[in-house]
């Protein structure tokens, strides 16, 4: 774990990011016709890596940047600003607990940001209520014998940041269906020679924690194939590809009717020495055969499902 001072257009890569603005809600910063100073609190999500559905390794990064037009700059040897991104873990605990040494700044530029980085393992059903983080910073020491050169905080409004446990879950995707075991939330089209292949995301939530998997069949007069998927715990979101065949196409008379596809949610009866798939929903998603297979895949735009 380390703190870092970077450059305004610096930028880490991440696998999926999340950002929370410490400006207003309009984006506005102090007004450029004003000389002053505006140090502003801001925390980014990340996910690294997955472990589950619901489960893995997120980055959460406490980031103070002026975004004023002057300088911040401290006006005695005593006078400083604390910055701090703190955990909390429960609501007694209104100031949390520094995840890392508070870093002590001396002269903030305009542009110019600190950063404090944590690392930890995340479980989004467990994870409800707390932990919390806070990224802040206040003066400490003594302002000095220096008012000339000091530029004060313009606002006051976007000193501290904090964010919940359902800020830090979205990075995780959508949440499971509300009222359905297994629902289509959106699918896509790949396209391919001779076939086309649908990547649906899908939505499922079931009643017991242990092994489930998702399969997906394509109904007569068209047949497509499709691997199993396995899925982890209660609830959670997951891709399936189903690979459909466009050879109908070359007959006179293009079908009207749209093609099928019955995507089915199994789970394991988990008996000593006895491994026993189970349906326990299915739901059905139905696509125009001309949308599959009547138009170049590139022009086969992303949509959304509600069934």
């Amino acid at each position: 774990m380390k703190y870092l001072l970077t450059a305004m257009g610096c930028c880490t890569a991440m696998l999926v990011a999340l950002s929370l603005g410490a400006e207003a809600a309009d984006g506005s910063s102090a007004p450029a016709s004003i000389t002053c100073a505006d140090p502003a609190a801001n925390i980014e999500l990340a996910l690294i890596s997955k472990t589950g559905p619901t489960t893995g390794r997120v980055r959460i990064t406490g980031v103070v940047k002026n975004l004023g037009t002057a300088t911040w700059i401290a006006t005695s040897p005593s006078h400083r600003l604390q910055m701090v991104l703190a955990q909390r873990d429960a609501d007694t605990d209104t100031q949390g607990k520094p995840v890392q040494p508070p870093i002590v700044i001396a002269q903030l530029s305009p542009g110019q940001q600190f950063r404090i980085d944590h690392q930890m393992n995340w479980d989004t059903s467990k994870s409800t209520s707390y932990p919390r983080f806070i990224a802040k910073f206040f003066d400490s020491g003594r302002n000095g014998a220096y008012p000339a050169r000091y530029h004060p905080d313009c606002r006051a409004d976007n000193n501290r940041r904090e964010v919940t446990p359902a800020d830090i879950s979205k990075l995780f995707g959508p949440a499971a269906p509300s009222g359905k075991p297994l629902m289509v939330q959106s699918y896509h089209l790949l396209g391919g020679v001779g076939v086309n292949t649908v990547e649906a995301l899908l939505g499922y939530s079931k009643t017991s924690a242990a092994a489930g998997k998702i399969t997906a069949s394509v109904a007569a007069p068209y047949r497509g194939t499709s691997d199993e998927v396995l899925i982890e715990g209660n609830s959670g979101g997951t891709r399936i590809r189903v690979h459909i065949p466009c050879d109908i196409q070359n007959a006179s008379t293009v079908p009207a009717r749209p093609v099928d596809i019955t995507y089915r949610l199994w789970g394991s009866l988990g008996l000593p020495g006895n491994s026993r798939w189970v349906v326990s929903y299915s739901t059905e998603h139905s696509i125009p055969y001309r949308e599959l297979c009547g138009a170049a895949p590139a022009t086969r735009p992303s949509r959304s499902a509600s069934r």
